[in-house]
């Protein structure tokens, strides 16, 4: 029961986070949304980071369990960009307060050293990428006159960004994975 009531509390803390900002989120805030005293919370976290930290660091494992399940599953490059495309928009998704805690509050978890959760796994997930991407000019499915990273960062800001855009909703995740994938591997530009 503490274990469910422990998740319950960072569920409600990321919602804050996510809408107020963890700066101003008090540990208060946190026990009043929870129901309980904010001196209790400290039974479950040593403090307002620690809850921080917990939430960013699940939110990247999970990313990197469903990285990795797609680049052992894919069979092309192609088949692997598009399977990091997909599921990136499904973490987007199902974990919209912690990618909006992520975005939204870079300085203060760079002031407070709460970069370093996601630091090491942020260079995995690029490196998952990177990789797809290299395999994909040597096999001659990708161009090699664009530089990996310069695709790598462009696809990766695009659909983070994503989250914001006015009418996302209006697609599911498959078919918001297909628009992006025909514009990623086809471009915008009408063939002549």
């Amino acid at each position: 029961m503490t274990s469910d009531r422990r998740d319950e509390i960072m569920r409600l803390a990321a919602e804050l986070f996510a809408t107020k900002g963890i700066a101003p989120t008090t540990v208060r805030d946190i026990g009043e949304r929870a129901g309980v005293f904010s001196g209790s919370l400290y039974h479950f976290f040593t403090s307002k980071n620690a809850i921080v930290a917990e939430i960013l660091s699940g939110f990247m494992a999970d990313i990197d369990q469903r990285f990795r399940r797609v680049v052992e599953t894919s069979t092309s490059a192609r088949e692997t960009v598009r399977g990091l495309i997909r599921q990136t928009l499904a973490v987007i998704e199902e974990h919209p307060h912690p990618t909006a805690i992520y975005q939204q509050n870079r300085q203060y978890l760079r002031d407070n050293g709460l970069l370093d959760v996601v630091d090491a796994p942020s260079r995995t997930v690029r490196d998952y990428w990177l990789t797809a991407l290299a395999a994909g000019v040597a096999d001659g499915s990708f161009r090699s006159d664009i530089p990996a990273e310069v695709f790598y960062r462009t696809v990766r800001d695009t659909l983070w960004a994503s989250m914001h855009w006015p009418g996302r909703d209006d697609y599911t995740t498959d078919e918001f994975t297909d628009l992006l994938v025909a514009l990623f591997f086809g471009g915008f530009a009408e063939e002549k």
